[in-house]
């Protein structure tokens, strides 16, 4: 993590936060196997996750949700009404992800997904809950934690991440031209348009 982190306590999910590669599973190496991710795909995130901080940047309130998750190799944008099913297409193709976010509480949130695989469907539970503890130093710090469980349904596979997030203060690095999310579905809309 770069200087831009801080300690300081927060009394909900709002904001900038830092991945903690120090705990928990850093790596999201299990989660993108039972995807059915390629294992070069997946050492090329490992490696862009290693050399760049993840950032999360949560906007939570009591009717909607949207996260800005950012790295080196993602750069993705999650934003639905809490309780209603977001039902969107995923290109190319007409694949269909769906997702129903919850939350008890500002200091929470549980999303569901179910979405299209390399070898099926699969469905996806993240959940994200802001906690305080005391830091090194003594002082009070929240940090919020992310499980993550996946459940491949052709291949039955499973896999459970739990990696923890401390809040952060500056602007995020600039994700690659390679990265994928946002990006490539703008470039992939940006062809359709210029082909027609």
């Amino acid at each position: 993590m770069n200087d831009s982190t801080m300690t300081q306590v927060r009394d909900s999910l709002n904001g900038k936060w830092v991945l903690d590669r120090q705990r928990g599973q850093p790596s999201v190496r299990g989660f993108l196997e039972t995807m059915g991710v390629s294992p070069l795909a997946i050492e090329a995130n490992e490696k862009g996750d290693a050399d760049h901080d993840t950032i999360h940047d949560i906007t939570l309130s009591n009717t909607s949700f949207k996260i800005k998750k950012l790295s080196r190799v993602n750069d993705m944008i999650l934003d639905v009404n809490l309780n209603e099913e977001q039902v969107k297409p995923m290109l190319p193709g007409d694949r269909i992800k769906k997702t129903l976010a919850t939350s008890e509480h500002l200091g929470h949130v549980l999303i569901k997904s179910t979405m299209p695989t390399m070898n099926g469907v699969a469905s996806v539970t993240d959940e994200k809950n802001l906690l305080q503890e005391t830091a090194p130093d003594g002082s009070l710090r929240s940090i919020y934690v992310q499980k993550l469980n996946i459940v491949n349904e052709s291949t039955k596979a499973t896999n459970e991440t739990i990696r923890y997030f401390v809040p952060f203060e500056g602007e995020a690095a600039p994700t690659a031209l390679t990265a994928g999310g946002n990006k490539k579905v703008q470039r992939y809309y940006d062809k359709k348009v210029g082909a027609s």
